[in-house]
C-alpha cells in the first residue's frame, strides 16, 4: 500500500536538513589561557598524609554516620583555618542528618568558581576516595590562604553523595545562579593509582553537555601536569550517550540546573573500585596541582566559552544538537507521510484499520502493568530506595532480592500480555488475509506516532530509532509483499542500532544484560527514565510483535496464506490494473 512518489519526495527535507547540518559545523571554543605553575603550592605529599589520618581515624563514613559528621567538623575547622567563611547545610534523609560544608572567598568581582568534593564514603576505608577528595579541598583551601583571587571562590564538601548526590542537590540552593558562576569543577578518586589515565566527565542527566572551552582548559592543565590527555568518544558514543542521557556523579545534576559543570576523575567515570585502595601520594598530587591550575586559570581570565549546550564533535568540529534535531525530525517525516497515504488508499479499499491500531495500544497495557508492579513492590521495601539522581551501578548490586523483583515484573507483563492477546484484539486467523487488510497500515500510523513521541522526549534517540521506523514500515507496507526472509531481514535490520546502543551503554556502566535489566528498572522507580519514555518503548515494542505476528503468518513464498493454506489467485484484478491482458490473451499474444 506505500506510493513510492510520495514516500521519496517526503526525503527532500531530509536531504536539506544535512545539508544544513554540513553548514552548521564550527569551531571548538578554545582554552582558557593557564596560569601560573602550582607545583610549589599544593603539597601532595601533605593531601596524602591527611586523607590517610581521615581514614584511619573515621574509617566508616557513610552518609550521616558519625564519621561522616566528624570528618564534616575537620573541613569547617580546616576552612576555617585557611581564612573562609563557613557555613554549614544541614539536611535530613530517611531519618539521618547530613551536612553540607561551604567555605566562601570574596574577590574583587562578583563572578565566582566553585569545587566540590564528595565526603561520605560507599566503602571502608575507601582512602583513595572520598577521604583523598576531601584532603585536596582542605588542601585547596590552604593554598588560597592569603592569596588574593580576581574571582570568589566557593569549596563545598557535600554529603550524601552515595544516596543520589543529595548533597549536590542542596548545595544548588547555596549558591549563586548560573549567570554568576563561571564553572564548577567536581573531583572524584583523586588519590586513585594510575591503573588509567584521569577522566572528564561532561555527562549530564539531560541532553545538556558540559561546555567544550572548561573541557579542555582542564585537559590543558591535566596536561600540564604529566597526565595524559583523556580520550575524547567517538561520534557514536556521544550520539549513544545522548540518546540515552545518564551522568553519574555532581556534575550530571549540576549540568541539568544550567551550570557549566565537569567532573575531574582519577578512577574512572564511575569512580568505583576505591573502598580498599590506599592513596597514591603521587597522583592526588598531580590531580590536585592539575584541578589547582584550572582554578587559576578560570581566575585571571575570563569565563570560559561554553559553545552549544547540546552537540558532538566530529572530525575537530562541533555539530550542534539543533541540527541534528532537525535531521531527526525530517527523517520521521516520510514514515508519517507513508502512513497518511496508505490510511486513505485503505480506506477507498475499506480495509479495517482500527482493530490492528486496536492490538497495538493493546500492547502498550503489559508495559504499564510492568510499571505498576515494580512502583508496588518499591512501595512495600521490596526494592532499595530509588536514588533521585543516577549512581554507580555498584551501589545497588544484582542480588537474590533483585532477581525476584525482576522476575516478578516480568511475569506481571508475560501474564498481561498473554491475557489481552487472547480476550481481545484481532487473533491468528485475522492475520491470514494480513497484507490485504490494514495491518500494514496500521504499523505505518504506530511508528510515525512513535517517532514523534520520540522526537518530543529526545530527539537524539529519535535520530538512532530511524533507520528502524523505515525498515519496519516497509517490511509491513511493501505489498504484495516479498519473501519472508527479506521481510525478516528488515526486521533485523531496524533493531541493529538500538542493540549498538544498549550494548555501548552496558559497556560504559560494566553491566552484563541482566544487571542492566535492574539498574534500568531502578532508573524508572527513580524517575531518570519517566512514565512517557516507558510508554514510548511499550509502544514500539507492541509494534514490533505485530510485525512479527504478520511476518510470521506469511507463507514461505512471500504471501500470506489463505484459509486452506493456499495463496491466493494470481490473476490481476480491476484494484491494481484493468487494461488489456487483465482477463487473458491480447491479439498480440493470440497471433504469438
Amino acid at each position: 500500500m506505500i506510493e513510492p512518489r510520495i514516500y521519496r519526495a517526503a526525503f527532500v527535507p531530509a536531504l536539506l536538513a544535512v545539508l544544513l547540518a554540513m553548514f552548521s559545523l564550527e569551531s571548538r571554543p578554545r582554552p582558557v589561557p593557564q596560569g601560573l605553575a602550582a607545583d610549589v603550592l599544593f603539597d601532595g605529599e601533605q593531601a596524602a598524609d591527611r586523607a590517610r589520618q581521615i581514614a584511619a581515624d573515621h574509617p566508616d563514613r557513610a552518609a550521616g554516620s558519625p564519621g561522616d559528621r566528624a570528618v564534616a567538623e575537620q573541613v569547617v575547622a580546616a576552612f576555617e583555618a585557611s581564612g573562609f567563611s563557613v557555613e554549614s547545610q544541614p539536611f535530613d534523609h530517611d531519618g539521618d542528618g547530613l551536612v553540607n560544608v561551604i567555605g566562601r572567598r570574596a574577590g574583587r568581582t562578583l563572578d565566582q568558581i566553585v569545587v566540590v568534593a564528595a565526603r561520605d564514603a560507599a566503602g571502608v576505608p575507601d582512602e583513595a576516595g572520598s577521604a583523598a577528595d576531601t584532603a585536596a579541598l582542605m588542601e585547596l583551601a590552604r593554598v588560597f590562604e592569603g592569596r588574593p583571587s580576581r574571582k570568589s571562590l566557593v569549596l563545598a564538601s557535600v554529603d550524601g553523595s552515595t544516596l543520589g548526590d543529595l548533597g549536590v542537590r542542596r548545595l544548588l540552593d547555596e549558591i549563586d545562579g548560573p549567570d554568576l558562576v563561571d564553572a564548577v569543577l567536581v573531583v572524584s578518586g583523586l588519590g586513585a593509582a594510575p591503573d588509567e589515565p584521569p577522566r572528564i566527565v561532561p555527562w549530564s542527566n539531560d541532553t545538556t553537555r558540559a561546555g567544550i572551552g572548561l573541557q579542555r582548559t582542564a585537559a590543558e592543565s591535566l596536561r600540564q601536569e604529566g597526565e595524559p590527555s583523556p580520550s575524547p568518544a567517538s561520534p557514536f558514543g556521544q550520539l549513544a550517550r545522548l540518546a540515552f542521557p545518564l551522568g553519574i556523579g555532581g556534575q550530571g545534576v549540576l549540568l541539568a540546573e544550567g551550570y557549566d559543570s565537569i567532573r575531574v576523575s582519577g578512577a574512572g567515570e564511575l569512580a568505583e573500585g576505591t573502598a580498599g585502595e590506599a592513596v597514591d601520594a603521587d597522583r592526588l598530587g598531580a590531580l590536585g596541582r592539575a584541578t589547582l591550575r584550572t582554578v587559576t586559570a578560570l581566575d585571571q581570565g575570563q569565563a570560559p566559552e561554553r559553545g552549544p549546550r547540546t552537540y558532538v564533535v566530529l572530525a575537530g568540529q562541533v555539530l550542534p544538537g539543533w541540527a541534528l534535531a532537525l535531521l531527526a525530525a525530517t527523517l520521521i517525516l516520510p514514515v508519517l507521510a507513508a502512513g497518511v497515504d496508505a490510511l486513505a488508499r485503505a480506506r477507498r479499499r475499506r480495509a479495517p484499520v482500527g482493530p490492528w491500531l486496536l492490538w497495538i495500544a493493546l500492547g502498550i497495557v503489559p508495559f504499564l502493568v510492568g510499571y505498576g508492579a515494580a512502583v508496588l513492590l518499591s512501595l512495600v521495601g521490596a526494592t532499595p530506595d530509588p536514588p533521585p539522581a543516577p549512581v554507580a551501578p555498584g551501589l545497588y548490586p544484582l542480588d537474590g532480592a533483585a532477581l525476584v523483583v525482576l522476575a516478578v515484573v516480568a511475569l506481571a507483563v508475560a501474564a498481561t500480555w498473554g491475557l489481552l492477546r487472547h480476550f481481545a484484539g484481532p487473533t491468528a486467523r485475522h492475520l491470514d488475509d494480513a497484507p490485504g487488510s490494514g495491518a500494514g497500515v496500521a504499523v505505518a500510523l504506530a511508528l510515525g506516532a512513535a517517532g514523534l513521541a520520540l522526537l518530543a522526549i529526545d530527539p537524539f534517540a529519535a535520530l538512532l530509532a530511524a533507520p528502524a521506523l523505515h525498515l519496519w514500515m516497509l517490511a509491513a507496507l511493501i505489498d504484495p509483499p516479498p519473501a519472508r526472509r527479506l521481510r525478516v531481514a528488515l526486521v533485523a535490520g531496524g533493531l541493529v542500532l538500538p542493540l549498538l546502543l544498549a550494548v555501548y551503554q552496558l559497556s560504559v556502566l560494566g553491566l552484563d544484560p541482566l544487571g542492566g535489566a535492574w539498574y534500568l528498572l531502578l532508573l524508572v522507580l527513580g524517575g531518570q527514565v519517566g512514565l512517557a519514555s516507558v510508554a514510548t518503548i511499550a509502544l514500539f515494542a507492541a509494534v514490533l510483535a505485530e510485525i512479527a505476528a504478520i511476518v510470521g503468518h506469511q507463507g514461505p513464498g512471500g504471501v500470506a496464506a489463505g484459509p486452506a493454506g493456499q495463496a491466493p489467485p494470481s490473476t490481476r484484478g480491476p484494484t491494481s490494473y484493468a487494461g488489456p491482458g487483465s482477463l487473458g490473451g491480447t491479439d498480440s499474444a493470440l497471433r504469438r
